[in-house]
């Protein structure tokens, strides 16, 4: 039976039971350091096959005995024995390759990886662990040239099928998904490090098709491995930038921060836990997109509407960046709401730009939706909408329902308290006046708000009100502040 002898962790004997056949030093690699898989895919081959076993040591005491040109030539003899004998393997195990898909699921925008495709990857994956006994070690390897003829020789199932393009374009899509929230910092390393996602697609495609193809286990989707690779790298590459040009990261910016009279370590903390919900929320955005568009791979076929997904994806990063005005609902709701969540003051979310504004809008909205279900809905909507013109500093507007409000506040003795229940009144008009007279469009895909069903908003403002300030949504807002503390994880 084939068996390998680890002496350190570059150096492994080959052996034929007690027999050795040769010395393996490996490379400093991906693939050495989880050559376990490697070994262990070869040593269960072996012990299903006594004619694999046969052939693979007498394969390998030839390729050890034989001069350069003619190792080569050995190998590219036996690469249909290769594929043979894996293939035999692979059939054995009887793995249920369907389960890696979920069809149903399947849209015209995704990019769809069929079973049978995903079956042809992780054969190849076997063909390169075999392959890898000479690929990977420093005393057996060829040089760049035929190392490139016999990997094309083994790989040629996914060449002729498109199965590598629909590996790369899955690679650029997942990349393209970081231009949402890194956007200049992808514009920064392009300057300094010459550098921009295009030369990293490739590079990570490069790095995943000669390693991390080769360490695929046969009973787990190599697709979904690809993408936690590539969004490693991703993440690795920002984080590196980040860490060589700025001391606090992920940190949304106030103005005149030396001015404030705020401790300026307590300000760096709040910009901090700001900056870090923005990319959470952004995250989320982004993901919405991601478990539409990417969970199921699509056919060749529908590339172009991949493509058109991820300028779609860009359309909504430079929306919600071109925000020139803060909604009514960040200032009397997202703000105050975050405040209690996080203890930061509320006049620090004061000094918040536009777009900042929008995206932790759209993280509250998120929370709400969560923890009120179908509660305050209509108002809970509007939290995903931007104005696109500034909300009146005054307004004339009376609460249309005020007999509700007041039967609604009779069951309350006070608010936070204030016995008088003229003041959140008058509050609660100037609030829905200023939202009655703008015009909203949809953050995501951008149209217009048809119509503010303004009865049903003041309704649902006077509801959500009068219990926040009576202390009626603690429970609610202690189920907030744990999700809040578990997206922070």
């Amino acid at each position: 039976m084939i068996n390998f002898k680890k002496v350190n962790v570059k150096k492994y004997e080959l052996y034929n039971n007690d027999i050795k056949i040769t010395d393996i030093e490996l490379l400093s690699s991906t693939v050495t350091n989880k050559y376990y898989i490697v070994t262990n895919f070869i040593e269960k081959m072996s012990e299903r096959s006594v004619e694999f076993t046969d052939w693979f040591s007498d394969f390998m005491t030839k390729f050890v005995g034989s001069e350069y040109h003619d190792k080569f030539n050995l190998v590219k003899d036996n690469t249909d024995n290769m594929k043979l004998y894996v293939d035999e393997y692979i059939d054995g195990l009887e793995v249920d390759f369907s389960k890696f898909v979920d069809e149903s699921k399947s849209k015209k925008s995704t990019i769809l990886f069929y079973k049978e495709e995903i079956e042809k990857i992780i054969r190849l994956s076997g063909y390169l662990k075999l392959y890898s006994i000479i690929s990977n070690s420093e005393n057996l390897k060829f040089d760049q040239k035929a190392h490139k003829d016999i990997y094309n020789t083994l790989s040629y199932e996914i060449i002729e099928n498109q199965i590598i393009y629909k590996i790369y374009n899955v690679i650029k899509t997942k990349t393209y998904r970081y231009n949402l929230t890194d956007k200049y910092m992808w514009e920064y390393i392009k300057s300094v490090q010459c550098k921009d996602m295009d030369v990293h697609v490739v590079e990570i495609f490069n790095f995943i098709m000669n390693s991390i193809l080769i360490i695929c286990e046969e009973d787990r989707n190599p697709i979904t491995y690809f993408l936690g690779v590539a969004e490693e790298s991703i993440k690795w590459l920002l984080r590196s930038a980040y860490k060589s040009t700025v001391i606090y990261s992920d940190t949304i910016s106030t103005e005149d921060i030396q001015s404030s009279n705020i401790d300026n370590l307590k300000t760096y903390s709040y910009n901090d836990t700001l900056g870090n919900l923005k990319g959470i929320a952004y995250k989320q955005l982004y993901q919405l997109f991601e478990d539409s568009n990417i969970l199921i791979f699509e056919d060749e076929k529908d590339k172009d509407a991949m493509r058109d997904s991820d300028n779609r994806i860009v359309e909504v990063q430079n929306r919600i960046m071109s925000i020139n005005h803060i909604s009514p609902l960040c200032e009397c709701i997202v703000f105050p709401l975050l405040s209690k969540l996080t203890s930061i003051p509320y006049n620090h979310f004061k000094t918040l730009s536009p777009e900042q504004s929008a995206v932790l809008s759209l993280y509250v909205q998120g929370l709400m939706r969560k923890v009120f279900k179908n509660d305050y809905k209509n108002l809970v909507n509007l939290l995903g909408y931007y104005p696109d013109n500034q909300a009146a500093l005054v307004t004339t507007y009376k609460l249309k329902t005020m007999s509700e409000f007041v039967n609604l506040s009779q069951d309350v003795n006070n608010f936070f308290g204030f016995k008088t229940k003229i003041i959140l009144g008058q509050m609660l008009s100037y609030f829905v006046g200023r939202v009655s007279r703008m015009t909203f469009f949809n953050m995501v895909d951008g149209k217009s708000l048809g119509g503010i069903p303004l009865s049903k908003v003041e309704q649902e403002t006077i509801q959500l009100f009068i219990s926040w300030f009576s202390n009626k949504l603690e429970p609610e807002f202690a189920k907030m502040k744990e999700i809040l503390e578990e997206d922070f994880l």
